[in-house]
């Protein structure tokens, strides 16, 4: 995954940070983006966190500003350290800011927007229905929603999974993880 702002700052910081108190252990135990009902996504990066200096608080504000000074619709939402790790959470308002902040490629809409966007969709997916695969663009359910991404992070969807690349593990009606060495793209479709 290709982080251009926030994650050296969380990498470097973190040599000097130190466990301070959280509000609440979160579930997370990888990176995750939470792919929410109104198109929005919440990215959660997880990482050792070491000794330190600073406190949390301090992380959040600079990570605060810096989120500000792209102009994108990206803000911190939490940060918090629980037994040496640090789960650190941005809300981003679409898929274009996520993929503009963490400098990536993804796609979020319908099937049917990924074919009028010119995505082919000439993978073989898993159908949670009954566990036969087919290939994506022969799902006759346009109107569920597809998130396509490259980056190995975990991916929970706001409904429950139809499909998922067979490059992904479904590891419940809602969450996906990607296969150990595998590489993307990666594809989910959930209604």
């Amino acid at each position: 995954m290709k982080i251009r702002h926030i994650l050296p700052v969380v990498l470097i910081v973190s040599l000097f940070l130190t466990g301070c108190g959280t509000s609440e252990i979160s579930s997370f135990d990888r990176d995750t983006v939470e792919l929410e009902k109104d198109q929005s996504l919440t990215y959660t990066i997880v990482t050792d966190f070491g000794e330190s200096y600073y406190d949390v608080d301090e992380l959040t504000q600079m990570a605060g500003e810096e989120a500000d000074e792209t102009g994108l619709g990206v803000r911190v939402q939490s940060a918090e350290v629980t037994d040496g790790v640090i789960r650190f959470t941005y809300e981003m308002d679409s898929a274009s800011d996520y993929e503009a902040f963490m400098d990536t490629s993804c796609y979020l809409g319908t099937i049917a927007s990924a074919f009028d966007d010119n995505y082919r969709l000439k993978v073989t997916v898993n159908s949670t229905k009954d566990g036969s695969q087919i290939i994506l663009s022969d799902v006759s359910r346009t109107d569920y929603d597809i998130f396509i991404w490259n980056e190995v992070i975990a991916v929970c969807c706001s409904g429950r999974i139809m499909y998922y690349s067979t490059n992904l593990e479904l590891t419940d009606d809602y969450n996906v993880v990607p296969l150990t060495d595998s590489t993307g793209p990666y594809y989910v479709v959930y209604k």
